[in-house]
């Protein structure tokens, strides 16, 4: 089996699209076709089926690369090691990471990277909690940065932050003048949240349900950033975790620790293990534990 063709599978997997994978393996569009088409060949079916934004892998597609991408990174460690490079991470990383934390993790993470490990490449995939978690199970990512909100482990993970959960609304709201506010104030405001399911939203609707109350949600959101528009222009109120807030909200809104009970955020560090974590992967798993601990 070519490891070209698995090169060029996994490339289109990822980008999502035939143009965009041959642009970032710098060959043409048709020598690009030709190898996923000798791939399907040798495997006796279809890894793609086009849909109206590029192209989605097929349930063979699906089951493949996950395989396929521990090969390549097996790969690359023996040409690493080849060239005396065993004792340098090199290679491409896929780092799972939830909003929250992506920024500004992922730029000292390049920046330290560039400067101490110029070999290792980068690929982020923002998403919320639930999804990176199914990433990281199923190899679609190396390394994971997850929130949980219940007290019970994860198995082959650590815990790399705790953080308080904060109301936020827009500024001089009257709810928010103090520094900490009870959870049953909830029930008085109009909510926005990620889309549900979600680990944060269903934690506040049982504790709610425990306290005889309803939460008007109003708003779902896949973004933060659509969320946080909504609490700046629409007078919406929003819970995101205390770091969040201090660093990329700060002055322009008003906010307060939820107390009675409180609902705390906890941070989990995961690397996967559908295939062995290179010197790459470990490298830049030590390199966000080192960087969340500075914060």
């Amino acid at each position: 089996m070519d490891l070209k063709g698995i090169r060029a599978f996994c490339s289109v997997a990822e980008g999502g699209g035939f143009s965009r994978a041959a642009a970032a393996l710098g060959i043409a569009q048709s020598v690009l076709s030709r190898q996923v088409a000798a791939l399907e060949g040798e495997l006796g079916g279809r890894l793609f089926h086009r849909t109206g934004r590029g192209v989605q892998p097929t349930e063979l597609g699906r089951g493949l690369l996950p395989r396929a991408k521990a090969l390549l990174a097996e790969a690359e460690l023996l040409a690493a090691q080849a060239r005396g490079e065993s004792g340098s991470p090199t290679g491409t990383v896929d780092l799972g990471v939830v909003p929250g934390w992506a920024h500004p993790l992922v730029t000292t993470l390049i920046q330290q990277l560039q400067a101490e490990y110029p070999r290792v490449k980068l690929r982020v995939h923002e998403a919320y909690s639930g999804q990176i978690e199914g990433w990281v199970g199923n190899g679609h990512v190396e390394v994971a940065l997850f929130n949980r909100y219940r007290r019970s482990a994860v198995r082959g993970a650590e815990i790399v932050a705790h953080s308080n959960m904060m109301l936020v609304g827009p500024k001089g709201h009257p709810l928010l003048q103090g520094k900490d506010v009870p959870f049953r104030v909830l029930a008085s405001v109009a909510l926005c949240g990620p889309v549900r399911p979600n680990a944060l939203t269903s934690v506040m609707i049982e504790l709610a349900q425990r306290q005889g109350i309803e939460l008007n949600w109003v708003l779902e959101g896949s973004a933060s950033a659509t969320i946080r528009e909504a609490v700046a222009r629409c007078g919406l109120c929003t819970v995101f975790p205390q770091p969040y807030v201090e660093r990329e909200m700060g002055a322009a809104f008003s906010y307060a620790r939820i107390v009675k009970p409180a609902i705390e955020q906890t941070t989990w560090l995961a690397v996967g293990t559908q295939r062995p974590a290179t010197l790459a992967v470990r490298t830049v798993a030590r390199l966000v534990r080192q960087i969340l601990a500075a914060r």
